[in-house]
């Protein structure tokens, strides 16, 4: 049984399940699963999420997202949890949830490769580039070899 037959299972979360997915296989080409006791893993290299579907009791899906809690971005659809080691875990029980969990999987695949110091490209963090910008603009002064306020500070901002 693959990944999409066993979401297919799961009556009215099925498109978001299979969406989901999509969307990770998306953002990471070559990306495939595997299911390890009762979870559907990609591999070691790629590991940013996994799935774990649930029908008997109460159908719903669990994400298993690479980071802590505090490193995702707080959604009010989701209530996202401490996991194991350095991974949160969320449970989506509706269609509604279907936005925030692609951006908490857009954030795990960002914060796996960022601890591994790869460049994955695609979207970028408005604080992640107005650091990068800020670095790029500050220089040294030769004489004392201080930093000197940034050119950006400098330029007065028309409000």
């Amino acid at each position: 049984m693959s990944i999409f037959n066993e979401a297919q299972q799961l009556e009215e979360l099925a498109v978001i399940g299979k969406a989901l997915i999509k969307y990770a296989i998306s953002i990471e080409p070559g990306l495939t699963f595997e299911r390890q006791d009762g979870w559907w893993l990609p591999s070691i290299e790629k590991n940013f999420i996994g799935f774990r579907f649930h029908w008997s009791d109460m159908v719903s899906i669990t994400l298993s997202l690479y980071g802590s809690p505090d490193e995702q971005f707080k959604q009010e659809d989701l209530i996202i949890k401490k996991g194991k080691f350095n991974y949160s875990k969320t449970l989506l029980t509706q269609e509604s949830q279907l936005m925030a969990a692609t951006v908490c999987t857009w954030r795990a695949h960002q914060l796996f490769y960022k601890e591994r110091h790869v460049e994955t490209g695609g979207l970028r963090l408005v604080d992640e580039l107005e650091t990068e910008q800020l670095a790029a603009t500050t220089t040294r002064d030769p004489e004392n070899k201080r930093p000197r306020e940034p050119v950006a500070a400098r330029i007065p901002r028309m409000v």
